[in-house]
């Protein structure tokens, strides 16, 4: 069944990027398909009457050869650009519909697991197969009409002749044996070809320059990347000669066999039991008859790629549609009235045994602005996670106004928030497109990207650029400007700020590469911008940070360690009950004295 699908797969892909240019190919490669044999057989009419003297026979084979020869040129003068623009448009169709699918699915959890990468990756890496599909298709759609008709011929001379073809089905064989050979070293070594393209990446990337400079990794690096290569490539090898071998020794054995069957037929016709004409049409059906056996040993491994190629895309859609959270129909709320409440909540990421949740039993109400708090690998930022509802979570849950989160789609609760991270993303686009995407829908609003520019601090930044919001920003670019941590930071915050009245505000660490004095203005900003949302829609407010200063001013202070709320409370009621808080609040400010 499955195997069915992904050929219906293949073939509707194909014919829905470009059906009219699919038809029109398909006719012209089934028409050149057949000339070359039919013009062998137009030869052998020729020789036959030209031996026996008669006009008619002549004047048929001469005609068969003309009209092949016909054929064949208008055939080859149409099916060039037609088979490209369809190979062009299913490249594109493809593409897309990979795009599209991988997209779509809304959690990160395939991001998690390595297993999955891996099966991305391959997915990816051989799209192009899977965008030559059209070429591909039609390919075997005209040895497959080749095929009849050579066997057609033969036939017509002896009837044992059919089994020269059937022997050349050993090509075939071997083929077959060589592409899943060669595939099992191609997937074999697919950890270190990711390795490779990441290790390439840090080579190159100037934000690594410096450090692979100081600390001289140029060295190491080449190494390690010329180790992995070797291996891949030894891999690789072993699987191509072995495959060179099988092949050439079936060719050899077809070879000879037809050989000796062409010694045969000269024998039969010494003896008057076939025809001048025969010898000729056997002889010259002789590379043919290679040809199309080679044809469709060539066919069998680019079916087979192909075939393997969209076993891959099934898989990534059956993936994407069994992780699409189908069933989370539920809108979001548009305002929050009792708040978001989280029980016995647990998490583990995906192929990990260890959660890095448990047992979490908090209630945030509406209107609130809650600082999260703890040292490194507490838990904070999987937190964050789980509330941007990225992963659902292992054990318990969470309930936005009483509503199970796993509920509500996806789509329809981000559409209510807003966020701003510590690893934001620094998008190559102009200034206005890396301010404007943070709401897509009021992304070509002037005045709302400039409140959001200002909201966010961000006015020096603009200011300083050659054409203001206009300016393409990164280096990649001609023209582009570069700037620097801070500055990149202070358009993603504005960013953050372009969504007018979230629901729920999630900051992980926006600011860390920002001076104190300017976080303290930011935060002013947030805290503001919390207030008017709380206000108007019940809209929650979640920071992380690990400056104390700045989470003072939170109306629920949640200290977290080691995945558990080890304690929650305001600034005053927790330095009062001298716990974690208490002590890692005085350790901060001690470093400040």
């Amino acid at each position: 069944m499955r195997s069915f699908r992904i050929l219906w797969l293949w073939f509707a892909t194909s014919f829905r990027a470009a059906p009219v240019l699919m038809s029109l190919s398909a006719v012209l490669v089934a028409a050149r398909a057949v000339t070359a044999p039919t013009a062998t057989y137009g030869i052998s009419r020729l020789v036959d009457g030209i031996a026996s003297d008669r006009s008619r026979t002549i004047w048929l084979g001469i005609a068969i050869i003309v009209g092949g020869l016909a054929v064949s040129f208008i055939a080859d003068t149409a099916s060039g650009w037609l088979q490209d623009t369809a190979q062009e448009k299913m490249a594109g169709r493809v593409h897309a519909d990979l795009l599209d699918v991988t997209t779509g699915i809304p959690g990160l959890s395939h991001h998690e697991r390595p297993d999955v990468a891996d099966r991305l990756e391959l997915v990816r890496e051989r799209a192009w197969r899977m965008g030559v599909g059209a070429e591909v298709l039609l390919w075997a759609f005209a040895t497959v009409t080749n095929t009849v008709t050579v066997l057609t011929l033969l036939g017509s001379v002896h009837p044992v002749l059919l089994i020269l073809p059937l022997l050349g089905t050993a090509r075939i064989w071997s083929a077959y044996l060589s592409s899943n050979r060669q595939q099992k070293a191609w997937e074999e070594s697919l950890p270190q070809d990711r390795l490779v393209d990441r290790l390439i990446e840090v080579a190159k990337d100037p934000r690594t320059g410096l450090e692979l400079r100081v600390f001289g990794l140029s060295k190491v690096l080449l190494e390690r990347i010329f180790a992995l290569q070797t291996q891949r490539f030894d891999r690789r090898v072993a699987a191509a000669r072995w495959s060179g071998k099988v092949d050439g020794s079936v060719r050899l054995v077809f070879g000879v066999v037809y050989a000796l069957a062409v010694v045969w037929v000269v024998a039969r016709a010494r003896h008057g039991e076939q025809t001048a004409g025969d010898v000729v049409l056997v002889l010259l059906l002789a590379p043919q008859v290679d040809q199309m056996t080679g044809g469709i040993a060539q066919n069998v491994y680019w079916v087979g790629e192909i075939v393997r190629s969209f076993s891959r895309y099934d898989w990534l859609r059956e993936y994407a549609k069994q992780n699409a959270w189908q069933d989370s129909k539920t809108p979001a709320p548009a305002r929050l009235t009792s708040g978001i409440e989280l029980r016995d909540v647990g998490f583990a990421y995906p192929g990990s045994e260890s959660a890095v949740l448990s047992g979490i039993n908090l209630t945030v109400p509406a209107g609130s602005a809650v600082a999260l708090v703890g040292e490194n690998g507490a838990g904070k930022t999987t937190l964050v996670k789980l509330l941007a509802r990225m992963y659902d979570p292992t054990t318990g849950r969470i309930l936005v106004d009483g509503t199970d989160l796993a509920t509500i789609g996806p789509d329809s609760w981000r559409s209510q928030l807003s966020a701003g991270f510590q690893d934001f993303v620094k998008f190559e686009f102009t200034a206005r497109e890396v301010v404007g995407i943070g709401d897509v829908r009021r992304a070509a609003d002037e005045d709302a990207v400039r409140l959001a520019v200002a909201r966010g601090d961000a006015e020096s930044v603009v200011a300083g650029l050659p054409h203001g919001l206009d300016t393409q920003l990164g280096k990649k670019f001609t023209g582009g400007v570069e700037l620097s941590g801070g500055q990149w930071q202070r358009l993603a915050l504005a960013r953050a700020f372009m969504r007018e009245r979230p629901l729920l505000l999630l900051l992980d660490e926006p600011t860390a590469a920002l001076d104190p004095e300017a976080e303290h203005r930011l935060y002013e900003q947030y805290a503001e911008a919390a207030k008017i949302a709380a206000s108007e829609t019940g809209g929650i407010t979640v920071l992380v940070s690990h400056r104390f200063s700045t989470v003072r001013m939170a109306d629920l202070i949640v200290v977290m360690h080691k995945g558990r709320v080890e304690e929650f409370g305001t600034h005053t009621d927790l330095l009062t009950a001298g716990g974690r808080y208490a002590e890692l609040f005085e350790l901060q400010a001690r470093a400040y004295r």
